[in-house]
């Protein structure tokens, strides 16, 4: 039984380390997606409050809100994007030590991805605090 471990984790294909990169990429997409619906729900909801608003007493209201959304937004995707760096580096490290790792296919995709939704995030907030 146990020269049957000792084969398994000397096993040239790593699919316990395939299977936890990619557990680590779906939950780095979820943390990008959440940060990126309320860069949406920010914007929006000015985009909405403010065509809906019919006297300036509230005016503040809707852009704090949307400021708020968007930089909380772009915060839990930079913390993502920082959380998702180090859980990868310390699995490939925990699997391969100091040698080079393998990489995946389409490795870098969920970083474009969550670097295209910060970006958007921050255009956003430049806009929101450019408009009256």
């Amino acid at each position: 039984m146990s020269d049957r471990s000792d084969t398994e984790s000397m096993h040239p294909d790593h699919l316990s380390w395939v299977r936890t990169r990619l557990s680590l990429e779906r939950d780095f997409r979820e943390s990008v997606s959440r940060g990126f619906a309320l860069i949406v729900a920010g914007f929006g909801s000015f985009a909405v409050f403010d065509g809906l608003a019919v006297s300036n007493e509230h005016e503040d209201l809707p852009k704090s809100f949307a400021l708020i959304a968007t930089a909380i937004g772009i915060g839990a995707i930079l913390l993502g994007v920082e959380h998702y760096r180090k859980m990868i580096t310390w699995v490939d490290e925990d699997e391969f030590g100091h040698i080079p790792t393998t990489s995946l296919p389409d490795e870098q995709r969920p970083m474009i991805v969550a670097v295209a939704a910060a970006i958007i995030g921050a255009i956003s907030f430049v806009a929101l605090l450019l408009t009256r």
